[in-house]
């Protein structure tokens, strides 16, 4: 082997990330020392930790020498990568063949010049990267830099496409998530308490309380609650949308795509056009009445986590959203519709949402009836089931409209409904 195809390890972080992937071994150990203290047999424990140490060493080898055996070569032509410790594995994958390359590399990384690639291809699993490892930053632009190509000029122009600021805060307003948000913000406060101690849980407790309080405007004390825990989860949830989107920029070159972005988690992608499976032009029931539409992305590797860059064009006016897209992937411009439902098809769209409509505030008027003194929280219970229901009854009502096939070249155009979008 000559000194151009000379085999590269990962980056010595690794041995901590193989690490890490073994540490529920040490729950036995501490589970024994758990006993021990439990049962006052302290003694004991300590007669037998060096066996807890002796694993640690065994985990500590095991994972260097995962990272010691795991091998890589990577040119404009192909991927080489042997791994394994008692049995050695050999992969050699074309690049053209490498559907996403991806370079990541997040805010606890970049002080020590660390980024992580992900491989990508059609071959393997489609919820987990084919493969992934931990190199220099210098390393990874260079991997980067494998599929690089001029970027296409159509019509005089540059296919090149950064959006607004004000297009990412919208695009974070109308896809942020409380869930997320909530278990996040609960997340924080935990660690949180457990290192500063317990004055902290108990601020913020109390300021919660207070507030809550304090924004009631006459609904009950559980519903103020509600509505303030669901906005500040709300609020995470876009903040964390936000940072992950920020410096968002698109290229079109002849065959990848490149795409990169993002704050606490630098993102590049270069993945290829004829991988990707389908674009998703996307609306919920409130965007469709503002007039607002955006592209999202479904290609082999692109999206696999949930940090991942998931809309190409964030949420801006339907001539604009077209003109990007025609820039940027001409082959995926959407066709007119030439297929409708028939006449008789309502009952497939509005029937059960029509008849959760009239279930809801019926049985919430029946539970009123039977229980007059919890009136106030059935009320509102029943208030929060009936709003995603009628909001789910517009959307089906906008699909019944709206939804169609139509197929130009070797390309079908479906529009459709999943759950609150369109």
């Amino acid at each position: 082997m000559n000194q151009t195809e000379r085999m590269r390890r990962t980056h010595p972080l690794s041995i901590f990330i193989f690490l890490y992937r073994f540490l529920f071994l040490l729950i036995l150990p501490l589970l024994r020392g758990f006993l021990s203290t439990l049962h006052g047999r302290l003694a004991e424990w300590f007669a037998g930790v060096w066996l807890d140490i002796l694993l640690l060493l065994f985990l500590i080898v095991l994972s260097t020498l995962k990272w010691a055996f795991f091998q890589y070569h990577m040119d404009k032509c192909h991927i080489k990568i042997t791994y394994g410790i008692l049995f050695r594995h050999t992969l050699s994958i074309p690049l053209r063949y490498v559907s996403t390359l991806s370079v990541l590399s997040s805010i606890w990384l970049r002080p020590f010049w660390i980024a992580k690639v992900r491989v990508d291809t059609a071959a393997r699993g489609i919820r987990k990267a084919d493969f992934s490892f931990y190199v220099r930053q210098s390393e990874a632009r260079r991997i980067l830099h494998l599929r690089n190509e001029p970027e296409q000029i159509r019509d005089g122009v540059a296919c090149k496409y950064r959006p607004a600021t004000w297009s990412l805060v919208l695009l974070s307003v109308f896809t942020s998530n409380s869930l997320p948000g909530i278990l996040m913000v609960a997340t924080f406060v935990s660690h949180a308490g457990k290192v500063l101690g317990n004055e902290l849980s108990l601020l913020v407790r109390h300021t919660f309380e207070e507030t809550a309080r304090k924004i009631a405007f006459g609904l009950p004390p559980i519903a103020a609650a509600a509505a303030l825990l669901l906005f500040i989860g709300w609020f995470a949830a876009f903040l964390m949308n936000l940072l992950q989107t920020r410096g968002l920029e698109i290229i079109r070159t002849e065959h990848p795509l490149k795409i990169s972005g993002g704050v606490l988690r630098q993102k590049c992608y270069s993945l290829r056009c004829g991988d990707i499976s389908f674009v998703d032009i996307r609306q919920s029931l409130l965007t469709r009445m503002l007039g607002l539409y955006s592209v999202y992305l479904n290609a082999i590797g692109f999206g696999k986590e949930q940090a991942d860059i998931a809309a190409i064009i964030p949420f801006s006016v339907k001539s604009r959203v077209l003109n990007r897209l025609a820039l940027l992937l001409p082959e995926f411009v959407p066709a007119q519709r030439t297929i409708r439902p028939g006449h008789n098809a309502f009952l497939k769209f509005l029937f059960w949402p029509a008849v959760y409509c009239v279930l809801i505030p019926t049985a919430a008027a029946y539970g009123m009836h039977l229980f007059p003194t919890l009136a106030n929280i059935i009320q509102f219970v029943g208030a929060m089931i009936a709003l995603p229901v009628l909001w789910y009854f517009g959307v089906r009502l906008l699909d019944m409209i709206s939804s169609g096939v139509s197929k130009q070249d070797e390309f079908y155009t479906i529009r459709y409904s999943i759950g609150y979008y369109l």
